[in-house]
């Protein structure tokens, strides 16, 4: 158990890190926000209780928030996902896989299936935080614009991720 802890405190800190120094200050075309921070609640295990889900969530975003200046836009979004996370689970994944300490990831799971997880999640993520950004429908179309470009980069930078760093478990 101080294994997962600690292991999970490690990609709290490098995921942050990551996003804080490099991601944020990368703004392509003023349309492609690539917010990776979103991961690290999407591969928590599927057996994570859910209050736990949104303590880690709310720290993250809220970690994110003050590196960004911002007033809670990535601690509100990102605890949005966590609190509906157990319902896209339930979506996603069989029975076993939810009673067992399964990792969503590439590795444990078909494309065909983590796709559509991470991909949903996502968009509903960048939905939230872009709407509460703008707050305003008077440019509803750019920033749909804005959501799903920065979902589709997002994504593809999870998957990428996924593909370097998760590796299949050794049964």
């Amino acid at each position: 158990m101080n294994k997962d802890i600690l292991l999970g405190f490690l990609h709290f800190v490098l995921i942050a890190a990551f996003q804080v120094f490099i991601l944020n200050g990368l703004n392509i075309f003023g349309y492609f926000n690539p917010m990776i921070y979103v991961w690290f609640i999407l591969m928590l295990p599927t057996n994570t209780p859910k209050w736990l889900g949104l303590i880690l969530a709310f720290l993250m975003g809220f970690t994110i928030d003050i590196f960004a200046g911002q007033v809670g836009f990535h601690a509100a979004a990102l605890t949005l996902i966590a609190l509906i996370r157990p319902l896209f689970i339930t979506i996603f994944f069989s029975g076993k896989d939810i009673e067992t300490n399964l990792r969503p990831s590439i590795a444990e799971m078909s494309l065909s299936t983590y796709l559509p997880y991470i991909t949903s999640l996502v968009f509903i993520h960048h939905f939230t935080y872009f709407t509460i950004e703008i707050f305003n429908f008077s440019e509803f179309f750019l920033t749909l614009l804005r959501i799903i470009c920065s979902t589709i980069i997002t994504t593809l930078l999870i998957l990428l991720c996924d593909y370097l760093f998760i590796h299949k478990r050794k049964i």
